[in-house]
């Protein structure tokens, strides 16, 4: 039976291929599965564990989606795209 659960690894793996990947047109879906896959490990994290290396690791990696975010929208725009990151999705203006 397929799941789309991520194993407690493989948000290292996607974060890695989010961050390394050069092409703007195939980064945000590599950002949102990365911040997809994160986000799952935050949420089996038992709440009193949120002060523990796994919580800062994590947190760590969603802040820098989100610069690498920002960059890709800057690049984009800067070649004539006028796209707009919100949350896990790309919108068109």
């Amino acid at each position: 039976m397929a799941t789309n659960a991520h194993q407690p690894r493989d948000w290292e793996t996607l974060y890695q291929l989010a961050i390394l990947e050069s092409d703007p047109i195939k980064l945000p879906a590599r950002i949102a599965d990365a911040r997809h896959a994160i986000i799952e490990q935050l949420a089996i994290k038992p709440y009193n564990d949120r002060r523990n290396n796994d919580w800062q690791t994590l947190n760590g990696a969603l802040a820098a989606l989100h610069v690498a975010c920002e960059e890709c929208e800057r690049k984009l725009q800067q070649f004539g795209e006028k796209r707009n990151f919100h949350g896990l999705f790309w919108t068109k203006r």
